[in-house]
């Protein structure tokens, strides 16, 4: 609001500044209306202007324009004065404002000055007040004080001649036990009233140890357990009474303590040399028995070597043993190459000898065959020379017609995959060149399809494998899948064909297609 006030009353007074500026009238034309007294001189007048107008009254000639002008420097100088006015109104304003404030404010000083007073005064009564019962604390505190000194003196007096006391009913109760200890049994039995009660105590020592009961005391006692201890001994002792009467008694009792301890010291003596032959005897069993137990842990310890040695010849054993009927005794039974063997063998067995109804083994089809072999060389010894010769015309006549055939199939089969391929490539539709799609938004995710896990080989695969093939049942079955034999399928399912093999069959039927016309155009040639 305050804010609001000033920024009015400073565009009134720059609207005040702009209308006097507006307003202002020159110093020249103010003084030539204000000052009428002073003269003014005319030069180059008309000389008969005078003569002419003598005897009438001069009139001024009337101008408009010097009327509006005069009438606006009049408003002019108004307006200046009731602007003067307007400022001498509101300074009057302000000075009685500001004289108002003033009067409030000393108004509030007054009371200010007046509260102040008054809380100074009471202040000063409370404080001489609590001067007053300082200096009687302090008096009542110097009497305790006093009073309690000298209590302090007093109990340490008194302590002191407790201790005193203790000490000596202290070393009177250690000399009563000793002379009890000295006394004999039977009299300690009636009268020794610490021999027939065995209390604790409640300074820290053993129970049963009656002369560190009277002993020192710990130096965490407390002057309450000395006491507690004095009366307990008090009310639990019996009549004073000793069994010695004269201290030569005492005398004659160390003399006889004297006497035994020479005669055990003796007696000790005498000991000596058993002693130190059992010591002797002790230490040679000792040495003894280390050695025994050395040598038996040495055979231990070579016990272990030849059970770790012939553990370790046996799993080396078995390891070879494992190695000799999965990889030689494997190789030289069921190989490629031992297969191959023999299946040549029993082919060559069928062709020369005949079929293997009996089922006989590699060995015996080779001695079969080796018999044939020198029967028919024996024939071909007994066969005329030309004979011989027009035979092997014919054979080699054979061989190379069948090495053409094999040529030119080979050939046709080369060109048909060729035509395959021409046809392939005539088929397919033509490519479409289009220009690649930008994409305003996120493709959509396909899903992938999920692989199907791999089918486990059957028993008789896996029979298969592990005959024909150096197959483990702790590997994978994906690896050996590609041995098995293209016609190897137990299930009996249609197998799909590809292009290739289907030119394979085509080819194979074209190929039996002219080996059958021309055994039909040499048969018809014999005819």
């Amino acid at each position: 609001m305050t804010i609001n006030k000033r920024d009015k009353v400073k565009q009134k007074d720059q609207q005040k500044n702009e209308i006097a500026q507006g307003l202002h009238v020159e110093p020249e034309i103010t003084k030539r209306y204000m000052d009428l007294s002073e003269a003014i001189a005319m030069t180059d007048v008309d000389p008969e202007y005078f003569t002419e107008l003598a005897g009438r009254p001069a009139k001024e000639k009337f101008s408009l324009e010097q009327y509006v002008l005069d009438t606006r420097e009049v408003l002019k100088a108004r307006l200046l004065i009731g602007q003067k006015k307007d400022d001498c109104i509101r300074i009057d304003q302000q000075f009685e404002q500001e004289s108002y404030r003033l009067q409030k404010i000393q108004e509030r000083h007054q009371r200010y000055v007046s509260s102040f007073e008054e809380f100074l005064s009471k202040d000063h009564k409370r404080s001489m007040s609590i001067l007053d019962r300082a200096d009687q604390e302090t008096k009542l505190t110097e009497q305790i004080c006093a009073r309690r000194n000298e209590l302090a003196k007093q109990y340490g007096q008194i302590r002191l001649d407790i201790y005193f006391w203790e000490e000596n009913w202290r070393m009177v109760k250690m000399c009563q036990l000793f002379l009890y200890r000295l006394s004999p049994i039977a009299w300690r039995s009636k009268h020794d009233w610490s021999h027939r009660l065995e209390t604790g105590s409640l300074i820290s020592v053993n129970a049963g140890d009656l002369f560190n009961r009277y002993g020192t005391p710990d130096d965490d006692a407390s002057l309450e357990d000395l006491i507690e201890l004095f009366e307990r001994d008090i009310a639990e002792a019996g009549p004073a009474e000793l069994y010695f009467e004269d201290p030569f008694d005492l005398v004659q009792v160390f003399r006889a303590m004297e006497t035994q301890n020479l005669n055990a010291l003796v007696h000790l003596e005498s000991l000596a040399g058993p002693m130190a032959d059992v010591t002797m005897t002790i230490a040679m069993t000792e040495a003894r028995i280390k050695q025994e137990v050395s040598e038996i842990s040495s055979t231990i310890d070579d016990l272990r070597k030849h059970i770790a040695e012939a553990e370790d010849r046996a799993a080396s054993l078995e390891e070879y043993a494992d190695h000799l009927l999965r990889g030689v005794f494997r190789n030289l039974v069921c190989s490629e190459e031992v297969l191959y063997l023999r299946v040549f063998v029993e082919d060559t067995y069928e062709a020369c000898v005949g079929p293997n109804d009996a089922n006989l083994d590699s060995f015996s089809m080779m001695r079969w065959v080796e018999r044939t072999h020198e029967e028919l060389n024996l024939q071909l010894d007994n066969l005329p020379h030309r004979i011989v010769r027009a035979c092997e015309r014919e054979g080699f006549k054979q061989e190379m017609k069948a090495t053409k055939e094999a040529e030119d199939a080979a050939k046709k089969f080369e060109l048909m995959h060729r035509l395959l391929s021409m046809l392939k490539r005539i088929m397919q539709p033509p490519k479409t060149k289009k220009r690649p799609l930008i994409r305003r938004s996120t493709p959509i995710a396909t899903k992938t399809k999920l692989s199907l896990p791999t089918l486990q080989p059957t028993a008789q695969e896996t029979r298969h494998l592990v005959f024909f093939t150096d197959f483990c049942k702790c590997d994978k079955s994906e690896k050996y899948r590609a041995k098995l034999p293209d016609d190897f399928d137990f299930t009996f399912r249609s197998i799909p064909i590809d292009v290739q093999t289907e030119s394979t069959i085509l080819a194979d039927e074209a190929f039996s297609n002219q080996e059958r016309g021309r055994e039909a155009d040499k048969t018809e040639r014999g005819e």
